[in-house]
Parts: C-alpha cells; sequence; structure tokens
C-alpha cells in the first residue's frame, strides 16, 4: 500500500505532530484506484467482522481513568465507554435512524451471554457484526457508515471556514477537465502522483 524509494533517502518525522513525509515515501494509488489500465485495484484492507484479534486482549496502557485495575482488553474497554456514556444500542440507533436493524437471529451468538445483548447490543459490536453481514465486511453498513458520514458532514457545517458555510453554492473544478463531473483519478492525475 505505501511503497518506499531507495533512491530518495531522508527522514520521518519523528513525532505524531505531523510534518511532511521523507520523499522515499508515497502511496501506491493504483491498490485502490483503476488507473489508466491498470489491473484491478487491490484491496489488501481486512475485512470488517466481529471477530477481535488476541492482540486487542492486551493492550499495553489503559485509557480510562480512575479505574485501579484496568482493563487490557479492547472489548472490555468499549462495553465500559458503552455503559458510561450511555450509549443507545444498535439497534435503537437503526431504528432513529429508519434503517432495518439487524434481527435476533443476527446475533444469535451473543445470546449465549444471557444479558439479552442479542436485543440490545453495544453500539461498536453492532456495527461491526453490521458489516460483516451487510456487505461481507467490505465496508461498513448502514449505521455505522451513517454515523461516519455525519461525523464528517458536521465538522464541514460546523467548520464557519468550510465552503459548506462560506459559499455554499461553490462547484468545484479542474483546470485540465473540461468535463463536468470527474472523480478522484483525475485529481490524483492534476496532482501529479498518479
Amino acid at each position: 500500500m505505501f511503497g518506499t524509494d531507495p533512491a530518495n533517502p531522508g527522514p520521518d518525522p519523528d513525532n505524531l505532530a505531523g510534518g511532511k513525509r521523507a520523499l522515499r515515501r508515497f502511496v501506491e494509488w493504483h491498490r485502490f484506484f483503476q488507473i489508466d489500465g491498470s489491473p484491478e485495484p487491490d484491496n489488501i484492507s481486512k475485512k470488517i467482522d466481529s471477530k477481535i484479534s488476541s492482540a486487542l486482549f492486551q493492550l499495553p496502557f489503559s485509557a480510562i481513568a480512575g479505574l485501579s485495575d484496568n482493563p487490557s482488553s479492547l472489548a472490555q474497554r468499549n462495553l465500559l465507554r458503552h455503559l458510561t456514556f450511555s450509549l443507545p444500542s444498535g439497534q435503537a440507533l437503526a431504528k432513529a435512524m429508519c434503517i432495518e436493524p439487524l434481527t435476533n437471529d443476527d446475533l444469535k451468538d451473543l445470546k449465549d451471554l444471557g444479558v439479552q445483548m442479542e436485543q440490545k447490543t453495544p453500539l461498536w459490536f453492532y456495527i461491526l457484526k453490521e458489516a460483516e453481514l451487510r456487505t461481507e465486511g467490505r465496508t461498513l453498513g448502514p449505521v455505522g457508515g451513517r454515523i461516519v458520514a455525519e461525523v464528517f458532514i458536521g465538522l464541514l457545517e460546523g467548520d464557519r471556514l468550510s465552503f459548506l458555510r462560506a459559499d455554499p453554492t461553490w462547484h468545484p473544478t479542474l483546470p485540465v477537465n473540461a468535463e463536468e463531473k470527474f472523480g478522484i483519478v483525475s485529481l490524483l492525475k492534476f496532482a501529479g502522483v498518479a
């Protein structure tokens, strides 16, 4: 996904504060988009599902302050967050969004827990299971996808410098493209990276 060019050695930023990437690092865009006769893009990401990697049961530090015995399991942390912040169940959120919720049968693996999680599934698990069942793990499902979309839309609408607020009638154009519509590949070519 990310290639390296040994002909362009150079330092990478040494912290998470950002900065320009080293010239030797580049994104292999043909793995994501079909560009000028390249083969079908390689989707090398793992599928989204409700299985949790064993490494996520032994996280190195706790993100939950104030607990004397902080859990190292991501699943346990997510359950605590779900309860602490009184998040709605996946089914409740699906219904509020007018989306057909997963059925009890879809979530039958949770029935053995004996706490009716198949009827009121924690949102984080519901989103994973929804992607697994509704899209075969290729993308987020309707509830998960809408949450992500609404976050981005909310950020754009809330930013007074965003084109949605500053100039809602703005229409993107590409100087080298006479066509009215263009896609991401056109932008990548214009930027000189494809």
